[in-house]
């Protein structure tokens, strides 16, 4: 591991408290000229408020492992002279910089590299890192190996876990901090300080599919830079930029706009969010029905609506170009124009064609809005509907044993008789006693898990168990949005025989 070129102390309140004798021989300060004055005393004036936001925070040990390259010090004789930097906690609110010549802060992290974190974790140590004194070059590297998505490549579990492997170690290589985030089972996030070194991951991949007697083309590698060109940008428009990337690079979004620069994502969201407000607005929206039935009794039990509006002349889900749980807002707009639209055309309904309930496909994050619990409530008095006829699919919850307001708000809807449709599948195992607001309503399992039990040597029959332990919840298990024949399959093979028709293609208006 490399020794710094030398370190300075700060004690509480982030003030000066002493350099050793090699920081006063390189940078020419005395003690006298340092003592208790701030640590931005050092840095360039427009660095001062990063310094500032960074050494505010309580905890710093997501920084440990990080390295600030490039890190402009100020020279008592005039100027300022780059080091690579890293930060340390001490007892009593203590600190210790370290710095290190230009390069060699890297390898003095090398072999502290954290393994790879969940996307949002890797998301809240980008929005940490961008609030530092470092100026440097920062781009955010996506990369995906398609090969580790199940049912893609053939790889057996052996070989996705030494391709796995290898990737990730290269990864955290050429990543600042040697923080890598995962997006989604094939792809991954890094910051990168001088670009991402495309033919040396490359280079070492063609490696692994060397040793492991493939053709590297089965790897299907593939990656995308966004410049972070805006390191000013409010926190929460970041993380909402982040999300946007992730969702574009893995194919959840769609974007004419590219992934060349944190700007440009800004400029594509801000012009996305306007198309949907003013589809609303002009009220070209409407809610597509899908219908769900129960294959073995070959009758149709209700129906799935989802909103969709008008964008540049093609019906389509708002959520197909814009990540709306980040725009609550928007989405709370959204959904409830589409359900007074969809509310007051059902309540005209012959009778027979209302028996069935509606389950509307509502965003987790207008789910949590106040406002939406009291509008809901005026529109089904408004109407005269019955609250059972109207129930809700909500996606991406947390898992039930956290609790949180998600699951407070759910369990409202529930005590008012709306029915309601989760998709968190394995929660029946993990905690059953928490799931009353189900009974009568429907659960499904994601693809993904499917596939991922399905691998497994007891997978179906765990599956299968699980099922059963739903039904005799008085909860339909139903199998949605299954991407191909053989998982649909699968599902029947497991028993669950209710089922969501496919939905339409985009048409225009």
């Amino acid at each position: 591991m490399s020794e710094p070129e030398f370190s300075v102390f700060l004690v509480k309140k982030n003030l000066i408290d002493k350099a050793d004798e090699r920081f006063k021989s390189i940078m020419r300060w005395r003690d006298v000229d340092l003592f208790r004055q701030p640590l931005s005393f050092l840095f360039p004036a427009d660095a001062h408020d990063r310094v500032e936001r960074l050494l505010d925070q309580e905890d710093l040990k997501v920084f440990e492992t990080v390295v600030f390259p490039q890190v402009p010090l100020r020279v008592k004789t005039g100027g300022y002279i780059n080091f690579d930097m890293k930060i340390f906690s001490q007892e009593g609110g203590s600190r210790r910089l370290d710095f290190f010549k230009p390069g060699k802060g890297q390898s003095a992290a090398g072999e502290q590299a954290e393994e790879t974190t969940d996307m949002y974790s890797f998301f809240n140590f980008v929005e940490e890192l961008l609030a530092s004194p470092f100026e440097g070059d920062l781009d955010l590297t996506m990369v995906s190996m398609d090969a580790l998505k199940d049912g893609e490549s053939g790889l057996t579990d052996d070989e996705k876990a030494t391709a796995r492997s290898d990737m990730e170690a290269e990864l955290q290589r050429q990543a600042v901090g040697g923080q890598v985030g995962k997006l989604d089972e094939a792809s991954y996030g890094l910051l990168t300080a001088s670009g991402f070194d495309e033919a040396a991951f490359e280079a070492e991949m063609h490696n692994v599919a060397k040793r492991l007697s493939i053709d590297p083309e089965k790897l299907a590698l593939r990656s995308a830079n966004v410049a972070i060109d805006d390191r000013d940008v409010d926190g929460e428009k970041l993380q909402q930029a982040l999300h946007h990337s992730r969702g574009v690079f893995v194919g959840d979004i769609e974007s004419d706009a590219g992934l060349e620069s944190l700007s440009g994502v800004l400029d594509g969201i801000e012009h996305n969010r306007k198309l949907i407000q003013g589809a609303i607005k002009r009220f070209k929206f409407r809610a597509s029905a899908r219908d769900v039935a129960d294959n073995l009794k070959e009758q149709s039990i209700a129906a799935l609506q989802q909103g969709k509006v008008n964008l540049e002349g093609q019906i389509r889900r708002p959520d197909d170009i814009l990540v709306m749980a980040d725009h609550p807002d928007i989405s709370l707009e959204h959904d409830l124009a589409q359900l007074d639209d969809l509310i007051r055309v059902r309540v005209r309904k012959p009778a027979e064609e209302r028996a069935k309930p509606d389950y509307y496909e509502l965003c987790r994050s207008t789910l949590i809005q106040e406002k939406f619990g009291a509008e809901l409530a005026a529109m089904i008095t408004r109407y005269g509907e019955d609250v059972g006829k109207i129930g809700f699919r909500v996606k991406g919850l947390p898992p039930v044993r956290r609790g949180g307001v998600h699951w407070d708000a759910l369990n409202g809807l529930a005590k008012k008789g709306h029915p309601i449709w989760i998709d968190r599948f394995g929660d029946a195992v993990t905690a059953p006693e928490a799931l009353g607001c189900l009974k009568g309503g429907m659960i499904e399992m994601p693809p993904a898990l499917m596939r991922k039990l399905a691998g497994h040597f007891d997978g179906k029959d765990l599956m299968s168990q699980l099922v059963a332990t739903w039904q005799a919840m008085d909860v339909r298990v139903v199998s949605a949005d299954l991407p191909d024949y053989e998982l649909k399959t699968l599902a029947q093979e497991l028993g669950i025989t209710v089922s969501v028709e496919d939905p339409p293609e985009a048409t225009a208006d």
